[in-house]
C-alpha cells in the first residue's frame, strides 16, 4: 500500500482554529463574583418572604417605624449649643426650680427665695418683694384655703447661653372654694442653678 501525504496529514478536529483567551477575562471576575453574592443575598429574604409572609411584613413595618422614630428624636436635637439660638434638647428639672414648685406646694416662701440668684432677689426687693412678704402672700393663701393639687412638669430646653428654662403648670384650689384654675410658671435658671427670671 503506497503511503501518500494525506496519511500523515492534521486530522478534521485540528483543522478547527482554536480560540485565543482573553487577557482582560480576569477582570471580570469580581463583579461575576459580586453578582452571584448579590443574588445568593436576594433570594434568602425572597425565600423567607414566600414561606412567612404575615411574619416578613410585620418585621418590615417594625423596622419602617423604628426607623421614622429614630429619624424625628435626631431631628428634634438636630441644633447644637452656639447655633445661636435655642435647641429642643429636653432636660431633667433643676434643683431651684424644684424648690420653688415646691415652696409653692407647702407654703414656705424660704424654699423659694433661696431657689433666687442674688440679682433676681435685688430686682424683687426694688419691687418691694422680700422673703417676709412673700412669706405673708403665702400664708395668706393658706388661711384662705387655696392648695396645690397636681403639678405637671411641661418640660425644659436649654439655650445657647447655657441657661435652661423650665415650664410648669400647677393646677390649684381657689381661695374660699371657688373652684379650681391652673396656674402656669416658666423659670429661667440661670448656669448656677439659680432663677434668674419667673413668669
Amino acid at each position: 500500500m503506497a503511503l501518500d501525504g494525506q496519511a500523515f496529514s492534521a486530522g478534521p478536529e485540528s483543522s478547527i482554529p482554536r480560540r485565543r483567551r482573553n487577557p482582560l477575562r480576569i477582570l471580570a471576575y469580581p463583579f461575576r463574583f459580586a453578582y452571584r453574592v448579590f443574588k445568593r443575598l436576594l433570594a434568602v429574604p425572597l425565600r423567607i418572604f414566600a414561606y412567612h409572609p404575615l411574619s416578613s411584613l410585620l418585621v418590615v413595618l417594625l423596622a419602617v417605624t423604628s426607623g421614622f422614630f429614630a429619624y424625628r428624636d435626631f431631628q428634634a436635637g438636630g441644633l447644637q449649643p452656639g447655633s445661636g439660638s435655642a435647641y429642643n434638647a429636653q432636660v431633667a428639672p433643676s434643683a431651684a426650680a424644684e424648690d420653688f414648685i415646691k415652696g409653692q406646694t407647702t407654703f414656705d416662701a424660704g424654699l423659694m427665695w433661696g431657689s433666687f440668684s442674688s440679682d433676681f432677689k435685688q430686682q424683687l426687693s426694688t419691687r418691694g418683694t422680700s422673703q417676709q412678704t412673700l412669706q405673708q402672700q403665702l400664708d395668706q393663701r393658706k388661711r384662705a384655703g387655696a392648695k396645690v393639687d397636681q403639678v405637671q412638669y411641661g418640660g425644659g430646653v436649654q439655650t445657647s447661653e447655657g441657661m435652661r428654662v423650665f415650664m410648669y403648670v400647677l393646677t390649684m384650689q381657689a381661695p374660699n372654694n371657688q373652684g379650681s384654675a391652673e396656674t402656669h410658671y416658666v423659670l429661667t435658671v440661670d448656669p448656677t442653678d439659680k432663677i434668674v427670671n419667673v413668669e
